[in-house]
């Protein structure tokens, strides 16, 4: 018997039901697809994480001797009484500046210095020539009284260890005498540009296409892999493959990239950052459920809630309230007090990144003791404004969507986002109502050090760190741009993504 021909019906249904297996075949590749690429990133970020982990458990149980520069920050100096002296709070200064030599998590192109094409975020002090920017902090001003030439070469400069920013010159060419950690030619400078043997031009030529999103994944990259001194290097180049190292932006400077082709983004002090470690900056379900309990906005639930200690500094002696605030204070000579806060607690925050503040309580007119650090009832003092942090490093991928959660330098962030609502705490704003201060901020010491507090938190922000969070425009909304970016960021503080954690 002859088979007949298929309908043109029976055609049409056949194409239908294929077109849904296709689509369905597609969809189960693509998952596949995804979740392989959301592996590879989380066992590239955890193989960095061990190894970061093991380094800064030797740096920490090393103990920086104190400078006179930080018995001097360290003391109390209140009006013409002899200056009170605190020899626990210079160690605990001493070890910051001395971390934040051996693990710099970001850079800034020194552009027309003849002599330290990089900055590594360290702020000069005492001197506007690099030798006000050797360290250990105050080198320059160290010199004895009545001495006269230039101080001794230290331990760095420019925010930076000499053999952990050797791991930086090496890659950019310079020769051997140039990331050696010796004054070579005897001009009071260590490994600068000379003794590389390299022009200017021919630095800067590199450098000329270095793009800031890189340069966190390039540091920690210097640190891990290409670093010098007496703890070296913790991987060999032939540990990773291609397609977890490359030079993205052509500038000579090799980095940790994830599945996406993206360039991690590493952060030593993420102050700011809020995961099931740290507190951070409250997000946008903490806001909204502080305003719905009548409750001043803040990390905190409750004043019988446990406060985060921060592990350098376990005494608090960086929130003394004697030393902290300038009341009492009040004759620090590098820097005159402001804003309730002691000269010496800004330079501590100019120098080293950390905040001693609350940028909650810096918004609100009232103390609050339930949600604040400070358990304070009472505004006169202004010490509810003060606050300790914990925090761990974060090494972070931006995961699928290739955009980070933590806000970066130079990142137009209206400009990328033209939603016609946005989550604030109590409800949405429409795009009309957008605050605008989401422009780009641009590259400075200054924003570099609120960059690296890894916060999802605009960087626009004054001088002691405040945020705008609400006000005539509603809540800054950036902030919730941010964690919309940070939903499917994979991090060393968490190690999943929008799979779920790898089990």
């Amino acid at each position: 018997m002859r088979r007949r021909g298929f309908t043109l019906v029976e055609l049409l249904i056949v194409m239908v039901i294929i077109g849904i297996l296709m689509t369905f075949i597609l969809k189960a590749a693509m998952g596949g697809i995804r979740r392989a690429e959301e592996k590879a990133t989380i066992a590239l970020i955890a193989k960095l994480e061990q190894a970061m982990t093991d380094r800064w458990d030797a740096l920490t149980t090393y103990q920086a001797d104190p400078t006179p520069a930080h018995y001097s920050l360290a003391a109390i100096y209140n009006g013409s009484n002899p200056r009170i002296e605190s020899t626990q709070r210079a160690q605990v200064i001493a070890q910051y500046d001395y971390l934040r030599s051996q693990v710099p998590d970001v850079f800034l192109v020194n552009s027309g210095s003849t002599t330290y094409p990089i900055n590594f975020a360290g702020a000069g002090f005492g001197e506007n020539s690099d030798f006000g920017y050797q360290l250990p902090f105050g080198n320059a001003t160290a010199v004895t009284s009545g001495g006269s030439g230039n101080p001794g070469p230290g331990t760095g400069v420019h925010g930076a260890a000499y053999e952990i920013a050797a791991g930086i010159y090496k890659q950019l060419g310079y020769g051997p005498k140039g990331y050696d950690g010796s004054d070579n030619d005897r001009d009071g400078l260590v490994d600068e540009m000379g003794e590389g043997g390299m022009t200017s031009a021919e630095v800067y030529a590199k450098l000329g296409r270095h793009q800031h999103k890189t340069a966190r994944a390039e540091m920690l990259y210097a640190i891990l892999v290409e670093g010098a001194g007496p703890y070296g290097s913790s991987f060999d180049k032939d540990d990773f493959t291609s397609k977890e190292v490359q030079d993205t932006d052509g500038d000579g400077l090799l980095e940790f990239v994830d599945a996406w082709g993206e360039p991690l983004q590493f952060y030593r002090w993420p102050i700011l950052y809020r995961s099931d470690l740290q507190k951070g900056f409250p997000d946008v379900a903490k806001l909204t459920l502080d305003l719905a309990a009548s409750r001043t906005p803040g990390p905190y639930t409750s004043a019988y809630e446990t406060r985060e200690q921060n592990p350098l500094d376990p005494n608090q002696t960086l929130l003394a309230p004697a030393w902290w605030g300038g009341t009492f204070n009040s004759a620090y000579p590098a820097k005159a007090a402001s804003g309730g806060l002691s000269g010496a607690a800004i330079t501590f925050m100019e120098q080293f990144g950390p905040c001693l503040l609350d940028p909650c309580a810096l918004n609100s007119a009232a103390a609050s003791n339930s949600s604040f650090w400070d358990r304070s009832t009472t505004t006169t003092t202004g010490y509810y404004t003060r606050r300790a942090y914990y925090s761990r490093f974060l090494i972070l991928s931006g995961g699928p969507d290739k955009n980070p959660g933590t806000a970066q330098l130079g990142v137009n962030y209206k400009g990328i986002d033209d939603r016609s609502t946005i989550n604030i705490p109590g409800g949405t704003a429409a795009y009309s109502n957008r605050d605008g201060s989401g422009g780009g901020v641009g590259l400075s010491i200054a924003n570099l050090l609120l960059e690296s507090q890894g916060g999802h938190v605009d960087l626009n922000r004054n001088s002691l760190g405040k945020l705008t969070i609400w006000g005539a425009g509603g809540r800054n909304d950036t902030n919730s741009q941010l964690e919309d970016y940070g939903l499917d960021d994979i991090t060393s503080q968490n190690l999943q993504a929008t799979g779920g954690a790898l089990q």
